[in-house]
């Protein structure tokens, strides 16, 4: 998606003409949004706050726009560079910002023209997820594939190891004291269960060898029969 050229529309106003805009656009909704956001990146890019006595933009703003927080310029400028006003006008400002957010996560490139027929996978109850279009997404629905996204997925241990995992680490609870720092952790990788093994004691490496041929006690009953 092009990035707005605010340069051709925006270059000849003042920093008090920016905050007379800015207040004329307050009430206008999503259009008066993509507004704000054009004009903060016309005074941020141009630094016409320094240039007039502030020592930043931020400075500039929290004196002029008490009712605008910094992280409402900065979201209404960023959409402001990715997003045309029609979009905003039709999703607004919230929206768009997860968008953008999602398709970061999700390493998609944002749609030239109209983004609302972009798919965006919307995890469900039970741990399903369902393809819908951006345009038919709620706020909520985002937020949720957003997370979902960025949530890496872990890997679940087969049942059979997660049972001989669960024997063992009784086998070692019944071999180590309590409250000894010995410690059992599993992963899976390739589809494959590894173990590993911290905090055990050289003087209890015997214990440990006791504790894993207990451990495997019910696979070699299995192997025998």
């Amino acid at each position: 998606m092009s990035e707005m050229n605010e340069s051709d529309t925006l270059s000849g106003l003042t920093l008090v003409q920016v905050r007379d805009s800015i207040r004329a656009h307050l009430t206008e909704g999503n259009a008066g949004h993509h507004a704000i956001g054009r004009l903060y990146n016309h005074t941020v890019s141009n630094r016409l706050a320094e240039k007039n006595g502030y020592t930043s933009a931020q400075q500039f703003f929290s004196q002029n726009f008490k009712e605008l927080a910094q992280s409402t310029l900065s979201r209404y400028g960023a959409v402001a560079r990715q997003f045309t006003e029609e979009a905003c006008k039709a999703y607004g400002v919230a929206k768009l910002a997860s968008l953008s957010t999602y398709a970061k996560a999700a390493d998609l490139a944002l749609a030239a023209g109209d983004v609302g027929a972009m798919p965006v996978d919307v995890p469900q109850e039970g741990g399903t997820v369902v393809s819908k279009p951006f345009a038919e997404c709620n706020l909520e629905e985002l937020l949720s594939a957003v997370k979902h996204k960025r949530k890496p997925s872990r890997p679940s241990m087969p049942p059979p190891d997660a049972a001989r995992v669960d024997f063992m680490r009784e086998s070692f609870s019944r071999h180590f004291a309590q409250g000894a720092r010995v410690q059992l952790k599993t992963s899976v990788q390739g589809g494959k269960t590894l173990l590993t093994i911290q905090g055990v004691p050289m003087d209890d490496m015997e214990r440990l060898v006791e504790a894993l041929m207990d451990g495997l006690q019910p696979k070699l009953v299995r192997s025998v029969s």
